[in-house]
């Protein structure tokens, strides 16, 4: 492996100390680690079924900092793409959650050879598949999965539930795709930098109990919140607001919204399935 040349990437993202700090700082936590993955791929029993970094969390912070595929540590690289696979296409092993692949080995390991087979494969056999694209982006939502594919970076995140959302157009996008995902209406506004809003419009009209446990789920997540009654139904306008104490806001909390909205209408009686369960 060479990781020494990703140190500065590192020492960026620590951002703690001064500079020269940060950068040897880095260089001492990538020569550790890598003498402990090192130790834990010699003995690939472990490394297969208990990695010393819990869920090869080592391994997930090397692709998040643009660690080429070839200087990943192989073997436990391998299990990492074997774990995946099982789980996006037969639904086994643990719930897995923001693991980052580079965008060709997770094409490789779906067994498709573009982006376009990628849509074409999942869009025909996953429930409630949905997909949005632009600013570099694209988000593609199906049974218990979302993919967050950032094509600037080559690398794709898996069921990204924990992103923190600091800008307003990857905002838009997740607000449009999960619309689509749970077949609601949905739109957003971007009222400043740091103030945006979606309204939702449901389709039908909550009762009193249903509304008071929608207000319940949101006044949890939401800056500010609203639910009117309309001719056309019940319609949730959510606010958010960003600033020093909260610079960004994450995935799951919107998600959480969208899927509580959506229960109150599909079904109301069974929780449906759905990504982000």
């Amino acid at each position: 492996m060479k990781l020494e040349k990703h140190n500065i990437e590192l020492a960026e993202r620590i951002e703690m100390l001064d500079n020269a700090s940060d950068i040897e700082l880095a260089r001492e936590l990538m020569e550790l680690h890598s003498e402990k993955c090192k130790e834990c791929q010699e003995d690939r029993l472990s490394c297969t079924v208990r990695p010393a970094c819990t869920d090869r969390n080592f391994l997930n912070a090397l692709i998040e900092l643009g660690v080429e595929a070839q200087d990943l540590p192989s073997f436990c690289y391998s299990k990492y793409l074997e774990q995946i696979a099982k789980f996006v296409l037969s639904g086994k092993g643990k719930g897995i959650a923001d693991r980052r692949i580079p965008e060709k080995d997770l094409l490789s390991t779906l067994k498709v050879a573009s982006i376009r087979q990628f849509n074409t494969k999942f869009g025909k056999i996953w429930d409630r598949y949905a997909m949005v694209r632009g600013h570099n982006v694209m988000l593609v939502a199906g049974d218990e999965l979302l993919f967050h594919f950032d094509f600037r970076r080559g690398v794709v995140i898996l069921n990204p539930w924990n992103l923190s959302i600091e800008d307003v157009n990857i905002f838009d996008l997740y607000v449009e795709v999960l619309s689509k995902h749970y077949g609601l209406s949905a739109s957003t506004r971007n009222l400043t930098s740091n103030w945006w809003s979606m309204t939702v419009e449901l389709g039908c009209t909550l009762t009193k109990e249903e509304s008071s446990r929608l207000k319940g789920i949101l006044s949890d997540r939401f800056e500010a919140y609203q639910i009117v009654d309309t001719e056309e139904g019940t319609v949730v306008e959510i606010e958010v607001v960003l600033d020093q104490s909260s610079p960004s806001i994450e995935l799951r909390t919107i998600l959480a919204g969208f899927r509580s909205m959506f229960e109150l209408v599909a079904g109301r009686s069974e929780v449906p399935p759905g990504v982000g369960r």
